[in-house]
């Protein structure tokens, strides 16, 4: 990960292999509470499968997050846009999936995307508040405020919400 920002972390316990594949320890709760002091029950778990070069975010909600890539491979970048926090405007990015099997902890009030590197990938995360409309704020995934050094290998697939999202410095004032 690039910048450190407060309360986001990369998370991997490692993995056991033999001849039938392997066994993987995603997330253990009580770690992540007594490494931020956040409490963190999850209350929803979403799941996306998306194509090579597709962008998703730069999404920004009110609640905690647990990013795991569950198969193939995907650039994930945090924004802090927690207006108090001595990192604003900063972002973290690590490739996560096949290649290391982390996962990654996002707090509340900062932006989350993923890029995917491979073919295909299956992305889960578990939230700690059930999702609610008009709740998420949204930013341009290619503002020049932040400046994400994103893997791109030409031009990404975008939603529509994502292609017309408002600079940084326009969803945050500061």
């Amino acid at each position: 990960m690039e910048d450190k920002i407060k309360d986001v972390l990369k998370i991997d316990y490692g993995e056991v292999n033999d001849e039938r594949g392997f066994f993987k320890e995603v997330i253990r709760l009580s770690e992540v509470e007594k490494q931020t002091g956040k409490v963190f029950n999850a209350k929803q778990v979403n799941h996306a499968r998306s194509a090579k070069n597709t962008l998703r975010g730069m999404h920004v909600a009110p609640w905690n997050k647990v990013i795991y890539i569950v198969r193939g491979l995907a650039q994930v970048v945090i924004v802090d846009c927690r207006l108090d926090s001595p990192t604003f405007g900063k972002y973290e990015s690590v490739a996560i999936g096949d290649e290391n099997r982390s996962c990654i902890f996002v707090p509340a009030g900062c932006a989350n995307s993923y890029l995917v590197l491979s073919e295909e990938a299956d992305y889960m995360y578990f939230t700690d508040q059930e999702w609610e409309a008009g709740k998420e704020k949204s930013f341009a995934w290619n503002d020049p405020t932040i400046g994400i050094k994103w893997r791109l290998q030409g031009e990404p697939l975008l939603s529509e919400r994502d292609k017309n999202n408002s600079s940084f410095l326009t969803v945050f004032p500061r």
